[in-house]
């Protein structure tokens, strides 16, 4: 993520998946993808797992700038009537109509952690993701993921809940549901994006927070870095996640995971998350595969979250 600025809302009206590469007779240059050499030598882990194929596309888009003034929009979800919420990072939330009149600040977010992290890198940390609840068009409940202070510069990825009053100015209410353990003093990939299953549970993705010491972290199941979490929308545990029982965190539904920052469910139900490769490499993952990718010896597993 860039630094904190000025920054235009656009509403993006998409007919279907935009193309890969722009195809001839639709008013478009035509443009020919091609790739650059890989930046890593480690096999894939299996066939599937490697650079996603060019695809070409009909698809045409078109833009409307609905909204401007805002300062580092991070999330966005559109409500019954129309309107928005709208994250802005430092710390505040946003009711948009559906004419783009930006609302004043609603009243009741918690506080959030919005350092730049030491090595002079821009901001990460601040207000994350927001979502309207499955059943918000009766009870009112918004979920939002944030950079929780800790004391002492320390931090942790955290989603909460709150409900929204009908004149959209004020949270009240306003619960932590889970928060990660433990607190980093690395103020850097946080993840986080929500997505509800529709079961009346919620995943919550995390990042793995960067160092070499915490980036480990991913991979041990006593510490929620670099996961897919799924709890109830209360906070509490589903009975069916798979790794209840054992020993470690029952809130983890799969490991092993970079800084995941985009997710969303199939049509079929599967949870799919993008996170953030080094210098490169993103990767798409279906959430309910577990890679377990040791860097530093250049060695890969994989299993699924029933394993």
């Amino acid at each position: 993520m860039q630094g904190t600025r000025q920054t235009t809302l656009a509403a993006l009206l998409v007919t279907m998946a935009a193309p890969v590469a722009a195809a001839p007779g639709h008013g478009e240059t035509e443009v020919t993808f091609t790739r650059g050499n890989r930046n890593t030598d480690f096999a894939p882990a299996y066939d599937a797992q490697f650079r996603a194929k060019l695809v070409e596309g009909s698809a045409e888009t078109s833009t409307e700038l609905l909204a401007g003034g805002l300062v580092h929009p991070w999330g966005i979800d559109q409500l019954p009537d129309g309107s928005f919420l709208v994250t802005e990072r430092p710390g505040r939330l946003r009711h948009v109509t559906a004419n783009g009149t930006v609302h004043a600040p609603i009243e009741g977010v918690p506080e959030v952690y919005n350092e730049a992290p030491e090595t002079g890198w821009a901001t990460q940390a601040g207000l994350l993701d927001v979502k309207a609840g499955p059943e918000f068009a009766t009870d009112r409940m918004v979920y939002f993921t944030y950079s929780k202070p800790m004391g002492d510069g320390m931090s942790a990825t955290a989603a909460a809940r709150g409900r929204l009053s009908d004149d959209m100015t004020q949270l009240t209410e306003v619960e932590d549901i889970w928060v990660q353990s433990p607190p980093s003093d690395a103020a850097m990939h946080y993840g986080s994006r929500l997505v509800f299953r529709g079961d009346g549970t919620v995943f919550i993705t995390t990042g793995e927070r960067f160092t070499e010491k915490y980036r480990e972290y991913a991979q041990d199941l006593a510490r929620t870095y670099g996961k897919v979490i799924r709890v109830n929308l209360d906070g509490s545990i589903p009975e069916d996640n798979p790794f209840v029982g054992r020993e470690g965190d029952d809130a983890i539904w799969s490991l092993g995971h970079r800084n995941m920052q985009g997710a969303d469910l199939a049509p079929d139900g599967s949870l799919f998350v993008l996170e953030h490769g080094p210098a490169g490499g993103d990767v798409l993952d279906d959430g309910s595969i577990v890679f377990l990718t040791d860097f530093e010896n250049g060695s890969v597993m994989h299993v699924t979250a029933k394993d």
